[in-house]
C-alpha cells in the first residue's frame, strides 16, 4: 500500500480496483450450516468444494483465494492495489431461488462482506448482492447494505434468467439504486450452456462479454437509462462489445422494425457516457480502443480477482498505454465512478459530481 505524503507533499492518489470477488470463511460457514433449508448446500467433490444453488453447481469449485485474505493483501500489493472493490461471486446470485431464499443468500454474502470492510478499513469496500429475481426485496436488501452496513455499490447479473434488465418490473429497484446514489456493476452471472461451450471455456470467453453486451444494450436501448437519469453503471470485462458495436447499436436506434424499436428517445452513442467500462481486456489495443471511444474519465481499472481469467498486473497493464497523468489518475482512481478516495480517510469514497437532466452540476 502507498506511504503516506511527507509534510508538504501531495499525497499520492490511491490505486482502486473495482472488479474483485470474495466469498468470506463467514458466508461457507454459514452455507454449510443453513443453506440446505433454503437451497443451497456446499458439495465435496474430492479434494475441491463446489456450492449447489437451486440443484445447480457452480462452475469453478470454491478456489482458495476467494476466502483467503492474507493471500489477497499480499496479491494486491504486488499488483500495486491500494483499495480493492469486493464484490460476491456471480456463481452465487441465486436468480433460481424462491425471494426468500434469495434474500438469506445475498444477507449470508452481504454480511461477510461487511466484515471484511469493518477488519480491514484502508484496503476494502463491498458491493452488495441482491435477490434480483424479486425486486422489492432487491431493493429491500440494497437499503439495508447501503444504509446499515456501508456497502458502496450493488453488483447484479446481466439479466435475471429469461428477463432482460430493461424489464418494467425492475423499476422499483433502479429506484433505489437512484435514491441510494451507489454504482451497479453489471456481471455475468453463471451461464446455462450446453457442454459443447463448456469445454472450450467459451461460455466464459464468449458468453460472458456478450451477456454483458447484452445487458448494455438493454439498458440503452429499453429506456433505462433515460426513466432514470441518476443511474451509474459499470460494464465489466471492458463492456464486452459495446465499444467494438456501439456503431450497429446506434444504426439499429433507427433501422429497426417498429415493433422492435428502441423505447427511449436518445439513441446508445448520446447514451455511452452514463456508463463505465473496466479495463480488464487483456489487450493493449483493445484497450487504447475502449479509451479512445470512451475516454479515459470512462474507464476504471479491474482485475477480476482471483479468478483464472484475472489480470495479475493491472496497473502495468494501464502503464504500457503511456497515458498522460490526467488520463492515468482518471483510470487508477476510480473517480469518475465513485469519487475521491483520499489516503488520509480512505473510507471517503463517494458519489462524484455529475449532470442532472437539467444541465445542473449537482452532488
Amino acid at each position: 500500500m502507498s506511504a503516506p505524503a511527507a509534510a508538504g507533499q501531495a499525497a499520492k492518489p490511491l490505486v482502486v480496483d473495482v472488479h474483485a470477488h470474495h466469498v468470506g470463511a463467514p458466508a461457507v460457514r454459514r452455507i454449510r450450516e443453513e443453506g440446505a433449508e433454503h437451497g443451497v448446500r456446499l458439495v465435496e467433490q474430492g479434494p475441491v468444494t463446489r456450492v449447489e444453488v437451486a440443484g445447480r453447481l457452480t462452475g469453478l469449485p470454491l478456489v482458495p483465494p476467494l476466502s483467503d485474505v492474507p493471500t489477497r493483501l499480499a496479491w494486491m500489493d504486488a499488483a500495486g492495489v491500494d483499495v480493492q472493490l469486493v464484490a460476491p461471486w456471480m456463481d452465487l446470485a441465486g436468480y433460481d431461488l424462491d425471494g426468500p431464499a434469495g434474500l438469506w443468500l445475498a444477507q449470508v454474502q452481504n454480511d461477510s462482506l461487511a466484515a471484511l470492510a469493518a477488519a480491514y478499513p484502508d484496503r476494502f469496500r463491498a458491493a452488495a448482492a441482491v435477490p434480483l429475481q424479486q425486486p422489492k426485496l432487491a431493493a429491500q436488501e440494497l437499503r439495508r447494505t447501503v444504509r446499515q452496513l456501508g456497502h458502496r455499490a450493488v453488483q447484479i447479473g446481466a439479466r435475471v434468467n429469461d428477463l432482460g434488465l430493461d424489464d418494467p418490473g425492475l423499476d422499483v429497484f433502479w429506484d433505489a439504486v437512484e435514491e441510494l446514489d451507489v454504482p451497479v456493476i453489471v456481471h455475468p452471472a453463471e451461464l446455462e450452456v450446453p457442454e459443447r461451450l463448456r469445454r472450450l471455456f467459451l461460455h466464459i470467453l464468449v458468453g460472458n462479454p456478450s451477456e454483458t453486451t447484452y445487458a448494455a444494450a438493454a439498458l440503452m436501448l429499453g429506456g433505462v437509462l433515460e426513466r432514470h437519469p441518476r443511474l451509474r453503471v459499470l460494464l465489466v470485462h471492458g463492456g464486452g462489445f459495446v465499444p467494438y458495436q456501439i456503431g450497429r447499436l446506434d444504426h439499429g436506434f433507427d433501422a429497426a422494425p417498429p415493433p422492435v424499436r428502441a423505447r427511449g428517445e436518445l439513441s446508445p452513442k448520446r447514451l455511452l457516457d452514463r456508463l463505465w467500462f473496466d479495463s480488464v481486456l487483456h489487450d493493449d489495443a483493445a484497450l487504447r480502443h475502449l479509451l479512445d471511444v470512451v475516454g479515459a474519465g470512462r474507464v476504471v481499472l479491474g482485475s477480476d480477482y482471483p479468478f483464472p481469467m484475472r489480470l495479475d498486473r493491472p496497473v502495468e497493464t494501464m502503464d504500457a498505454l503511456a497515458l498522460s497523468g490526467p488520463d492515468r489518475a482518471a483510470v487508477l482512481t476510480a473517480t469518475g465512478l465513485f469519487g475521491e478516495v483520499s489516503p488520509e480517510s480512505p473510507s471517503s469514497l463517494s458519489a462524484p459530481p455529475r449532470q442532472d437532466p437539467g444541465g445542473r452540476w449537482t452532488a
